[in-house]
């Protein structure tokens, strides 16, 4: 029973730290100014990727002070491609 309990607890973890880079991209003030693959393109700026002046640098400065933050942004980027192409018909619909 623990080893099913610690399973469980490590697998809603993970999915918790995964996706972050969807929920930063399509904030109102989000880092993205992408139409499409926000999730994406927020992850790349938080990895300073994709620097696009000076906004994606002070993110990137901070992620890479957390030691973890680089790590969960790049195990996150294919959750965040997903979750983007679910998304593609929203982003179609709202740069209409």
């Amino acid at each position: 029973m623990k080893g099913i309990l610690r399973i469980g607890c490590v697998i809603g973890l993970a999915l918790l730290l995964v996706g972050c880079g969807t929920f930063i991209g399509r904030l109102n003030d989000g880092l993205s100014d992408a139409e499409y693959y926000r999730g994406v393109d927020g992850g790349l700026h938080l990895l300073g990727v994709r620097g696009g002046g000076s906004d994606g640098m002070p993110a990137a400065i901070i992620c890479y002070m957390m030691i973890v933050c680089p790590v969960i942004t790049v195990v996150s980027l294919p959750v965040d491609a997903a979750v983007d192409t679910v998304l593609l018909p929203v982003d179609y619909i709202n740069t209409l």
